[in-house]
């Protein structure tokens, strides 16, 4: 019977651990321009995509409440075993009373935070029949709402706070000796005879040098006398969502990696995902064939492409990660744009959600079609 409790309490402490994986990645509602300068149809467009975030953070809360409802069951029904059981000591009933607790007030809190998404939702909703005075007097409202249903689902971490000083007087004293003993060392070295002048154009900050091509599998069609090419692989961008950064422990929640590829003058873009999550499938699901990837540039263009092949995703279980793939051909008119503007951020549609994610780097595509086409 005890062991039937520890299993039962095991399993509900992994429950809620991993009940913060159905939180999907999502961007924070952008802050509201001045509404006097706006027209009717760009505070209706504002309004749509401030919809579309209060839909998604209402999904994401009704997860939440519904795997607190199940901790909260799975509590109650462990505690009620423990009483059953007349071995059980009075420390165990007590310790699962605590956690009934606890689990019944994450419910209670999931409960508030899933209708205050839904109270987001219709309020935002509500705006869209309105005429230009009255979405122009409630839009900085349902902004509010939303966005204060956001800070509470993906809380700000603090940032890290430098020492004062005084805080650590070893770590001082430290610092100090050094810089003496480098005082000294300078003296017994003397002047130095010259300097070099700086020069921004050698900066290698300002003007970093160009990597180079890296050709990962090339071949000729024998009939049609086609070549066909593809990159190796290169980081596009890393992202962890702040509400999984204590449970991951220093590890990115999800790495995207780039390839361009062409067979002929046509070319696609491949894209693979490593997630570190063992249950990436539940909050993800999968890649569908014809799912949308929106890229948005730096000018502020944006394309959409569309999946050439279906992907369920392969588990490692070496490294507790989930691997994804995507092919995403490319018409001419945006290869032409991969080739002349650096990526700012990328969509991606899920079978369970859409994730928006910012590009470190932003010209490796310009530099891999650079590449690919030279």
């Amino acid at each position: 019977m005890h062991s039937r409790i520890r299993i039962g309490l095991f399993a509900l402490l992994v429950q809620f651990l991993f009940a913060q994986n159905l939180i999907f990645a999502q961007t924070r509602p952008m802050a509201l321009p001045p509404l006097d300068s706006l027209s009717y149809a760009e505070m209706l467009l504002m309004d749509s995509q401030l919809l579309q975030d209060a839909q998604n953070l209402s999904s994401v809360t009704n997860r939440l409440l519904v795997a607190a409802g199940d901790g909260a069951t799975q509590a109650d029904n462990i505690l009620a075993v423990a009483k059953a059981d007349t071995t059980a000591s009075k420390s165990l009933t007590d310790s699962l009373l605590t956690v009934l607790k606890q689990a019944n007030a994450r419910y209670k809190k999931a409960l508030k935070l899933s209708e205050r998404a839904k109270k987001a939702e219709q309020f935002t909703s509500d705006l869209t029949g309105m005429d230009s005075l009255g979405i122009r007097k409630n839009l900085p409202k349902a902004w509010k709402l939303v966005t204060q249903v956001f800070d509470d689902v993906y809380p700000a971490l603090p940032a890290d706070a430098s020492p004062k000083a005084g805080e650590n007087p070893e770590k001082e004293a430290v610092a100090s000796n050094e810089s003496k003993n480098q005082d000294k060392e300078k003296v017994k070295q003397g002047p130095q005879s010259t300097t070099k002048k700086y020069s921004a154009a050698s900066d290698v900050m300002l003007h970093p040098p160009t990597p180079p091509c890296v050709i990962a599998s090339s071949s000729r069609d024998e009939f049609s006398g086609e070549i066909s090419r593809e990159l190796a692989r290169a980081e596009l961008f890393r992202y962890t969502n702040p509400a999984l950064k204590a449970y991951l422990q220093g590890k990115t929640h999800v790495i995207c990696e780039a390839a361009l590829a062409s067979t002929g003058n046509k070319a696609t873009l491949h894209l693979t995902f490593k997630i570190n999550d063992p249950n990436a499938r539940k909050a993800f699901g999968r890649l569908e064939k014809n799912s949308i990837a929106t890229l948005k540039f730096l000018d502020g263009s944006i394309f959409e492409l569309q999946n050439a092949i279906a992907d369920d995703g392969v588990f490692s279980p070496d490294n507790d990660a989930s691997i994804f793939h995507a092919v995403y051909p490319l018409n001419p008119e945006a290869l032409k744009k991969i080739r002349r503007n650096g990526l700012d951020k990328l969509r991606i549609l899920w079978s369970k959600g859409f994730d928006d994610y910012d590009v470190q780097q932003v010209d490796l595509l310009m530099r891999q079609a650079e590449c690919l086409f030279k």
